[in-house]
């Protein structure tokens, strides 16, 4: 899909590697941390189009500006960045300031009490998204669709947490999410608007037990063709229990209401929830067993899992493997794997997660991820960076959520060619299989990009 002549859009997803952030983590006090980047990306299928409609090129010239105080209290972290753009893509032309995006963050920790608040603005083409970037720095609902469009996401929310060392203890959070889609021809992305609230109470009765109660409301409202109006009611009652200095004990019991209003009338679901783990230190790690089951607007889900996490003398691996039983009654294989590796000169990372979600129409459905990073350092100026990004989407029963599956190769090198400037260059090998789709598509993308990080204080 190629977008009109002056579209706002956001930075192609054919970096090697993710954008340089504005900064690393301050040293404290007021800080200013500015990352320039200059970027020209060829690509033979931009749009991910079953059929290519021609080449493209674009030229991103980015800025991105973070302002941070920290004091022995206090956090907070204000980032904004935007893309002016140069683009042409087959039988037009595009140019102009894309990609407004704004973030902060705020921290104020005390020892006995923590308040954090948080919000964030992005105006995006999805064109120009990484689905799999987006997770990870981001979540959104069907991340992996196709189809083009532009994105609008606000999110804000705050929490406050009291008591931390004293026998009682409060928790409070309100939290606000919207995304607005135009320009989509995918049925599956719906304007939609969830907000949320919770509070608790924590009481430590021993030195070993500590008990908490816990209620929540969550409203979400989506502009899909039944007009769905959902409101969720959680009640909790939670105990830890140390059972001896290496085995701890998590139970917790609730109940679920959850209310869905669309045109057709209105439809409950409700019942008892609960959730056991039990978790054992062991000498290089943890392990443990968990069950749980929750409701939601589609009925009862059940889990069983078994986990372990082990250190390793120059690395960590982190496993999980358990069954889901979804409300359809069919029985799903879940998972997790997390491995990294530090060797002398390079890094390897494996992430792997499979597990049973419910998308925005309200379809069960089964979730793979599978992610390989590789770096190596060549000498003290240059280093390679290689990176596999694997993504299927299917329903989970007899549904109509759409088989979606993705797959992006990227590999880059970059070069130091000063203290302050970085040379970049590589390719982006990108696959989308779409059942929903007219055919598979797929792109080849070279790019070069020259960027500069520096910080100051005012």
């Amino acid at each position: 899909m190629t977008p009109a002549p002056g579209t706002a859009t956001v930075t192609a997803p054919v970096a090697g590697t993710a954008p340089p952030a504005a900064s690393t983590a301050p040293a404290g006090g007021l800080q200013v941390d500015v990352n320039i980047e200059s970027k020209v990306t060829y690509d033979d299928n931009f749009g991910l189009d079953p059929v290519s409609p021609g080449d493209s090129t674009v030229f991103d010239n980015t800025l991105r500006v973070g302002v941070s105080n920290i004091t022995a209290i206090d956090d907070f972290r204000l980032d904004a960045s935007g893309v002016y753009r140069f683009a042409d893509f087959a039988g037009s032309s595009a140019s102009g300031f894309e990609d407004p995006t704004v973030k902060f963050r705020y921290r104020r920790d005390t020892g006995n009490s923590v308040l954090t608040a948080y919000g964030r603005f992005r105006d995006v083409d999805r064109d120009f998204l990484d689905p799999f970037l987006v997770e990870q720095v981001d979540p959104i609902s069907n991340v992996l669709l196709g189809g083009g469009g532009q994105l609008k996401t606000k999110s804000y929310g705050a929490a406050l947490q009291t008591g931390i060392n004293d026998p009682i203890g409060f928790n409070l959070s309100v939290d606000h999410d919207e995304q607005t889609y135009t320009n989509v021809t995918d049925p599956a992305l719906v304007d939609n608007q969830t907000d949320q609230a919770a509070a608790g109470v924590s009481m430590r009765v021993s030195p070993m037990t500590q008990l908490r109660l816990g209620a929540s409301i969550e409203d979400y409202t989506a502009d899909d063709t039944v007009q769905t109006d959902r409101r969720t009611l959680d009640y909790t009652l939670g105990v830890t229990q140390d059972i001896n200095p290496v085995l701890l004990l998590d139970a917790q019991i609730g109940w679920t209401d959850v209310e869905t209003d669309t045109v057709f009338g209105t439809t409950t679901r409700d019942g008892i929830t609960g959730s056991l783990q039990l978790t054992k230190v062991m000498s290089n790690g943890t392990a443990f067993v968990s069950a749980d089951s929750s409701i939601n607007e589609n009925g009862r889900t059940q889990t069983l899992r078994f986990g372990r996490d082990l250190q390793l003398p120059t690395g960590t691996l982190s496993a999980t493997l358990g069954a889901a039983d979804s409300p359809s009654g069919e029985v799903f294989v879940i998972g997790s794997l997390a491995y990294g590796q530090q060797l002398r000169n390079s890094t390897v990372t494996l992430a792997v997660d499979r597990g049973l979600s419910t998308d925005s129409l309200s379809n069960d459905v089964i979730d793979t991820r599978v992610r390989l990073g590789y770096g190596y350092i060549i000498d003290s100026v240059s280093r390679i960076n290689m990176s596999l990004n694997w993504g299927h989407s299917e329903p989970a029963g007899t549904n109509t959520a759409p088989t979606v599956t993705r797959t992006s190769f990227n590999a880059s090198y970059s070069r130091a060619l000063t203290q302050d400037w970085d040379l970049t260059g590589g390719v982006v090998l990108r696959d989308l299989q779409d059942s929903g789709a007219s055919g598979d598509a797929r792109s080849n993308a070279v790019f070069l990009s020259l960027d500069r990080d520096f910080s100051f204080r005012p």
